[in-house]
């Protein structure tokens, strides 16, 4: 299958228990990092989506779903998906670049459930692996374009659609360095041809990392490049939505909390609900953080 995955056509049902997934397993250890929420809600798209289905997404943020109930859902999805979860899934474990011992077990329950057999996972963490790699160390084109298609010869070699891998957070994140060639590597990989239709704008797009696109057109493609910056916009106003209506459910739960503790004494439930509140004070910063960042971003474009 050579179509990409494109995750705001996949139905509210599909998608609530996807998300949810990813807000579970970056909770696994115990605390849900920036680093973790960036690449979250970098992915997220819920343009589509009823108002209490977008609502209740934002609200994975205060409260994540349990990772086995999202897994269930999805279990008979198309491959695309499976696949496609457990690519990001892997890829929101390694966020911080520490994967501790609930963490492997959360991914192990994935891996079960989403029918992915042992090769699959090792060639899927192989694959995110690499592109991390690529993305944080700004490696070469080059080294790029030959990381990327070994990488991708693991994937097809065990049978997951290369296709799946467009819309993870690892290669959504790839630096300018090596991503030309890179993607453009894996775009013939999957017999498309030239960069596969659409990764451009996922790519300029996706997690706050708002590239030049010149080097991405040829220099007369006016019209290419005014639709990609556009697209680039939009997805970006979209991010800031999503996170803003994340950092509203959490300004709310805090007060409520908060009402809570100054009517309590100081007993066992007081001392619960200020560890809360220190907990989501902390989330409630980074997301505060990324969305100024975004929006600084955003204007100077």
């Amino acid at each position: 299958m050579n179509e990409t995955l494109n995750l705001a056509n996949i139905p509210e049902h599909d998608r609530l228990p996807f998300y949810g997934a990813l807000f579970a397993i970056g909770t696994a250890d115990g605390q849900l990092d920036q680093d973790e929420m960036e690449l979250i809600f970098g992915l997220m798209d819920l343009e589509g989506m009823s108002e209490s289905g977008q609502r209740q997404v934002q609200s994975y943020v205060i409260n994540p779903p349990s990772l086995w109930e999202c897994l269930k859902k999805l279990s008979q999805a198309d491959e695309q998906l499976r696949y496609g979860l457990m690519i990001n899934l892997v890829d929101t474990a390694w966020a911080n670049d520490q994967v501790d011992s609930e963490e492997k077990k959360a991914l192990s329950l994935a891996q079960r459930e989403l029918r992915v057999t042992d090769e699959q996972r090792v060639a899927i963490e192989t694959f995110i692996g690499k592109v991390r790699e690529i993305r944080e160390r700004g490696i070469d084109d080059y080294y790029a374009e030959d990381a990327v298609k070994t990488a991708a010869t693991g994937l097809d070699a065990v049978g997951v659609p290369l296709s799946a891998v467009w819309f993870s957070g690892s290669v959504i994140g790839f630096s300018t360095a090596g991503l030309t060639s890179g993607l453009t590597a894996l775009g013939k990989f999957v017999s498309i041809g030239g960069m596969i239709p659409g990764i451009d704008v996922v790519v300029l797009a996706g997690l706050g990392i708002f590239m030049g696109i010149n080097w991405l057109l040829d220099p007369g493609d006016t019209r290419k490049k005014e639709e990609l910056k556009r697209e680039k916009e939009r997805k970006a106003q979209l991010v800031i939505q999503n996170m803003q209506g994340a950092i509203n459910e959490l300004v709310s739960q805090i007060a409520h909390l908060q009402e809570q503790a100054n009517n309590l004494e100081a007993n066992a439930t007081a001392q619960k609900n200020q560890e809360a509140i220190r907990v989501l004070t902390e989330r409630l910063k980074f997301m505060e953080q990324s969305v100024s960042r975004r929006k600084q971003v955003l204007e100077a474009t």
